[in-house]
């Protein structure tokens, strides 16, 4: 009861020393999360509950620390900015006491302690789902640079082909996002840049072009490739669009730069056990299983370094800064994706 307390009462006071005590469990939290993700990071999602639990417990004690400090508890919203609430975290534990403070007001304090709440059910999903952020157009059109999705765990196991996954990648670690094209034993190659799996060459249809303005995309700034050839800062940069479909009737969209571009074709590769062959959907914007590990590509990617399925875009847009509203691609946001 004392623990839940501590969550949601935002109306009482924390000396500096028992703030301190909760900032260095919030510090030790990271530092096992930072372990984790480094040494076994398929067990990173066993570390966001109780750290988030002790995040939410963080936010209340700064709220009561402003209190036996005399200020208002609205304060600790900044903790939500990112490298600002690093600074109010210290502040609230260099504030000095002036009690006794005036209780806050009955509808904030209601407010706050929804918010609490909330906070509490979101850290605890993130057992199930773990967000991520594209930054590049290897999946243009299905995702674009700047889209930041909501991805369920998954194992390998539970995967079909058609699937966009989110992985580790087999070289560098970094976290990577493409389409699952083969399972293992699958035969592959790339002809006219379309794959051939199994010896049934997958069928496309052309649906027309993706137009959008030829300008610096997504938190990593990318500048998109275009089928129109030259495009001016600004000018509308044009990408051919083909739906391609499986053997099994699931359908995807694809993207197409130009015709008869390097890795359109391929020499047939058997997919080995215990490893996929994924390919972005932009083909001649991504470096995937086409391409060995030695290259710079993906190769086979190990089952075990599947993280999950993306399911949804839960917001998007097309600049670096999110604060830009109007950069907002609004028809994308809680957009699923095929």
């Amino acid at each position: 009861m004392a623990f839940l307390t501590a969550l949601f009462d935002l109306n009482g006071t924390t000396t500096r020393k028992q703030a301190l005590r909760v900032f260095l469990l919030v510090l030790v939290g990271f530092g096992v999360l930072f372990i984790v993700q480094a040494q076994a990071p398929a067990y990173d999602r066993l570390v966001y509950p109780p750290l988030g639990l002790i995040l939410v417990w963080w936010t209340a004690t700064v709220v009561r620390r402003l209190h036996e400090a005399g200020h208002s508890g609205a304060w600790a919203v900044l903790l939500a900015v990112p490298l600002l609430g690093l600074f109010v975290s210290l502040a609230a534990l260099l504030l000095r006491s002036d009690r006794p403070y005036n209780n806050s007001h009955a509808g904030l304090r209601a407010a706050g302690t929804v918010v609490q709440v909330l906070l509490v059910i979101f850290w605890l999903s993130r057992s199930i789902w773990v967000p991520y952020w594209s930054d590049s157009e290897a999946m243009k059109p299905t995702l674009m640079a700047g889209d930041y999705q909501i991805v369920r765990y998954a194992d390998a196991d539970s995967l079909s082909r058609g699937d966009v996954v989110v992985f580790r990648h087999p070289v560098t670690g970094t976290t990577v996002v493409s389409r699952l094209i083969a399972l293992p034993g699958d035969r592959v190659k790339m002809q006219h840049g379309a794959p051939v799996l199994n010896g049934v060459a997958l069928p496309t249809q052309e649906e027309g072009l993706l137009r959008e303005a030829f300008h610096p995309q997504g938190p990593a700034g990318v500048m998109p490739r275009c089928s129109n050839t030259v495009v001016g800062l600004g000018g509308v940069c044009e990408l051919a669009i083909r739906r391609e479909a499986l053997p099994d009737g699931r359908s995807y969209l694809v993207g197409n730069v130009e015709d008869g571009a390097f890795a359109d074709e391929t020499e047939e590769m058997v997919v080995p056990p215990g490893r996929l062959f994924f390919l972005g959907d932009n083909r001649d914007s991504a470096t995937d299983s086409r391409f060995a590990q030695g290259a710079g590509g993906l190769g086979f990617v190990p089952a075990e370094n599947v993280i999950g399925r993306v399911s949804r875009v839960l917001f998007s847009t097309s600049a670096a800064q999110v604060w830009t509203v109007w950069n907002w691609r609004v028809d994308r946001i809680f957009g699923a994706v095929e």
